[in-house]
């Protein structure tokens, strides 16, 4: 027999959309670099760690980056 109101773990959704995370969890250098090593290694491409205008870390690929040399903070390279 099961109940006719099943307890659920979700959020309660509105109109099919899910409601949007009222601001963001910031990423420390540690972290960063950690994921930016598992990235190099997985896709074998440079990452680079840079600091964002809000002073926030972030991680992408090296040749995708288009933002000022100043805030990179570390590259990470596959092959070096």
């Amino acid at each position: 027999m099961t109940p006719a109101n099943p307890k659920t773990l979700r959020a309660p959704v509105e109109r099919g959309m899910v409601p949007a995370k009222i601001g963001s969890q910031t990423m420390t250098l540690a972290t960063a670099n950690a994921y930016a090593a598992s990235l190099a290694s997985t896709l074998m491409v440079a990452i680079i760690v840079f600091r964002a205008g809000d002073g926030t870390m972030s991680v992408m690929p090296a040749t995708e980056y288009d933002g000022d040399d100043d805030t990179i903070v570390a590259e990470l390279d596959p092959f070096a």
